[in-house]
């Protein structure tokens, strides 16, 4: 490691921290808990599918010198968020940081949108992420200290024809991370968002033709990458963003769409 990614490591602070990171098996959530994980903090890996896409994100994080470790839990269901926690605490200790990266996406117009697809969406998107950082929670209020990082998306700050029940569930987290951030900013604990917009992962679901469109409508000219997501989630659960409290960071590379 040389000197310059050892001051940047030792600025952003994330070293022993215990991090729980939902969604784990996912190219986006794998990158935040490798990142997390090559930044020094213990990291909770949390996955419902995708084993073996864990196992690998684990072995990658221990070559490293890291340490992750991977408990499997449904989000769905309240009980998925408290095995979570309860590992961490039961591991670690305590819980420091929480990232809630699971979700679904499907794409559906709004009339072809039944009932059955909408509450699977609210169950995981909505529900379960905002049940993760409810768990999360009961320890940092305890240790008067947390970073909480939820997931939206960019279609769910500006809309996505074909996703709406996406962009609902997603829409949904920013007013109730703002809300939170109200009453437990005196805590010593921050909620926010992160919402990336176009990025190069397995839940991209544009034809080559829309993929062609869009990238037109980006300031950057391409797909994001899932570490530039993690980039930003590692600085939102930093003690240097303690004063970013209820908002939304958008990573979109400048769409304008």
């Amino acid at each position: 490691m040389s000197s310059v990614t050892e001051r940047a490591v030792e600025r952003l602070g994330l070293s022993g921290r215990v991090v729980v990171v939902s969604g784990a098996s996912g190219q986006i959530g794998g990158a935040c808990a490798l990142e997390l994980s090559a930044l020094g903090a213990a990291v909770v890996a949390g996955y419902h599918t995708g084993t073996d896409a864990v196992r690998k994100l684990q072995e990658q994080a221990e070559g490293q010198g890291g340490t992750l470790v991977p408990v499997a839990a449904d989000l769905s269901r309240p009980e998925g968020a408290d095995a979570l926690v309860a590992a961490a605490v039961e591991r670690f200790g305590r819980v420091d940081g929480c990232v809630a990266a699971a979700g679904l996406r499907t794409r559906r117009l709004a009339l072809a949108t039944d009932e059955r697809s909408l509450q699977r969406l609210l169950q995981v998107n909505l529900a379960g992420a905002i049940g993760l950082a409810k768990a999360c929670l009961k320890p940092m209020m305890r240790a008067r200290y947390g970073r909480i990082v939820l997931f939206g998306s960019r279609a769910g700050t500006s809309g996505l024809p074909g996703h709406g029940a996406y962009a609902a569930t997603k829409g949904a987290l920013q007013p109730w991370a703002a809300s939170v951030a109200g009453e437990v900013g005196g805590h010593g604990i921050t909620v926010n968002v992160v919402a990336p917009g176009a990025i190069r992962a397995e839940v991209m679901d544009f034809s080559e033709a829309e993929r062609d469109l869009v990238l037109k409508f980006i300031g950057a000219g391409r797909l994001g990458e899932p570490e530039e997501v993690a980039a930003a989630v590692s600085f939102l659960l930093s003690p240097s963003a303690s004063y970013v409290n209820g908002t939304t960071l958008v990573v979109d590379g400048g769409a304008r769409f």
